[in-house]
């Protein structure tokens, strides 16, 4: 809770205001009645005019302060819990920036979409009522009732009569919608799971025809959401004309027993018109934290949703050195790796050094492994037994940012942002210049950019998958690091731009530790040192030559190549 309301304690003045405004505001609402009783039963019945119009100024004076109050109120509670909405995204944001893939696969991208949009909308507006309410409310009420009592307590019972058939009718809607609060969020989770899902698979729902098929699975979500809210809101919505009739049931009780008070003289007509003033606020009063508590279940599943997201433990955190040498070595020791829920080790016991002015690579069969350890170098995720070590430190003894700097990663999902070609390229090094960015662009052969500031449409969809590759490779290499991790991001190039690439790449680099991932043996034939992979276990390792001859899964793959291949092996 305290994290979730951290985005408060910078606003408490602002909340005081409100809370002033709120007080003053009532102040003058519980003496409208008074006045109101005053001309009825002094001013009209004595025909005093200059009383009704001395009173009658009063009377303007209170309800332009009330005004007055009502609008300075409005404006310092949409300043705060708008502000309030945007912090707290901005610290959910910068705490799923830290997340590990162990932490993003415990919670569904779409969830944590949903988290960060809807639940926090439910935060703001539920507790922007929640401030404002918790303090009109109660005040309104008590004040209220307390002057009803002044004026005649023997109608006193109709009050409480009236609010014991209120309290009911609230307890019987909180039994019936409260359960539901949690399953609407829940389906709102499930219907952007869904959709995040078709819009990425679009070219592969219109291949195998399944638009039917993705329709009927949205449909069914969609209308399990929209019964649910169908249900909920019926119900909150039936509340509306059943507490008219409560109102409206309690000021006819007021009328028929306080005319009787009258005519025995016991009560004045202005008393009653006071009290029936009282008694409606009262029960808005009543009204307003019934509101309140219609919604708090709703309020109490978002705290929860986005609690979850705020307390959920980091397994990657920071060490505490910050600097590295320059041409460190890296190295594996007997490093093995098993994901979360998962029964067998994705790789064991790995061993190998990335050394400067080295290339080193990794070959084998799909599954095996290879990715895995591309991850476990910047830390996306950390080995669940064994070190891997920069000049014989554990990498977890490192700061992030000073660990990640050392590295730059080609991954093998090329993702381009929705801007230029230009800002996508800072991504790798923030302070480039235009003609480091062309230089790099140039290496990596992405002779069709003929300007920087070309837009990039989301997702990089106005590029090949060649072009997209190339692009991700000058965002690698414009960096100036100690490792460069390439994730098989050549495979969608032909060999021959492959080849000139590549040399570009070695030329550039012959000073840091290169490391490649690829299925091609025309990317990594000539690496200083080819590890072969198989079930998550370096099977074979040495020279292109050395493994035709050794490693049979090795020669197996070479020859399965061989024909498509357009360099001598």
């Amino acid at each position: 809770m305290k994290t979730i309301l951290k985005p408060i304690k910078n606003k408490i003045p602002q909340v005081l205001l409100i809370f002033i405004c709120i007080i003053v505001e009532v102040y003058c609402s519980l003496t409208l009645p008074v006045y109101t009783a005053n001309i009825v039963d002094i001013g009209i019945k004595n025909t005093d005019v200059n009383y009704i119009i001395y009173i009658g100024s009063y009377m303007i004076l209170m309800v332009g302060i009330m005004a007055l109050m009502s609008i300075l109120s409005s404006y310092f509670s949409s300043t705060v819990f708008s502000g309030y909405g945007r912090d707290l995204r901005r610290i959910l944001y910068k705490k799923v920036l830290k997340f590990s893939n162990q932490e993003l696969n415990n919670i569904s991208k779409s969830s944590l979409i949903t988290r960060s949009i809807n639940d926090i909308d439910q935060l703001q507006g539920g507790l922007g009522m929640i401030f404002t309410t918790l303090v009109l409310a109660p005040i309104l009420g008590v004040g209220s009732i307390i002057k009803a009592f002044e004026i005649g307590s023997d109608l006193s019972w109709i009050i409480i009569v009236t609010f014991i058939g209120i309290i009911i009718l609230f307890i019987i809607m909180l039994i019936r919608i409260a359960p539901y609060f949690r399953l609407m969020q829940e389906l709102t989770d499930k219907v952007n799971e869904i959709s995040r899902e078709i819009l990425i698979g679009i070219p592969v729902i219109k291949a195998y025809v399944r638009q039917d098929y993705e329709e009927k699975r949205f449909e069914k979500t969609n209308k399990q959401l929209f019964d649910t809210n169908r249900l909920v809101f019926h119900n909150v919505l039936i509340m509306i004309p059943l507490l008219s009739l409560i109102l409206n049931v309690m000021i006819i009780f007021i009328l028929y027993f306080g005319a009787y008070g009258a005519i025995k003289g016991s009560i004045l007509t202005g008393q009653i018109i006071a009290f029936i003033q009282y008694s409606t606020q009262i029960v808005s009063s009543f009204l307003m934290l019934g509101g309140v508590m219609i919604i708090l279940p709703r309020i109490i599943v978002s705290r929860k949703r986005v609690s979850e997201v705020l307390n959920t433990p980091l397994t990657i955190v920071d060490g505490e050195i910050n600097q590295i040498e320059d041409n460190p070595i890296l190295e594996f020791r007997n490093v093995s790796y098993k994901y979360p829920q998962s029964e067998k080790e994705s790789v064991k016991n790995i061993n190998f050094t990335l050394k400067p002015g080295k290339t080193t690579a990794i070959i084998g069969r799909t599954g095996s492994g290879k990715s895995t350890i591309l991850n476990l170098i910047p830390r996306l995720q950390d080995p669940t037994s064994g070190e891997i070590l920069i000049n014989n430190i554990n990498i977890k003894n490192f700061n992030l940012k000073t660990l990640r700097n050392k590295i730059s990663y080609a991954p093998q999902s090329t993702f381009l942002f929705q801007e230029s070609v230009k800002s996508n390229i800072l991504i790798g090094k923030k302070n480039a210049s235009d003609e480091e960015i062309n230089n790099a662009l140039k290496l990596a052969g992405a002779d069709f950019i003929n300007d920087i500031d070309s837009e990039v449409l989301q997702g990089g969809s106005n590029f090949s998958g060649g072009q997209k590759q190339r692009l991700s490779i000058a965002r690698a290499i414009i960096n100036e690091a100690s490792f460069y991790l390439f994730d098989d991001c050549f495979s969608a190039l032909d060999m021959n731009t492959e080849r000139i690439v590549k040399n570009n790449i070695k030329n550039l680099l012959k000073d840091s530790s290169i490391l490649i991932v690829s299925q091609r043996i025309s990317t990594i034939m000539d690496a200083d040192e080819i590890i072969v992979m198989d079930d998550g276990e370096i099977l074979e390792r040495g020279t292109h030559d050395e493994l035709k001859k050794s490693c049979a899964l090795y020669a197996e793959i070479v020859n399965s190549q061989i024909d498509n291949m357009k360099v001598e092996l």
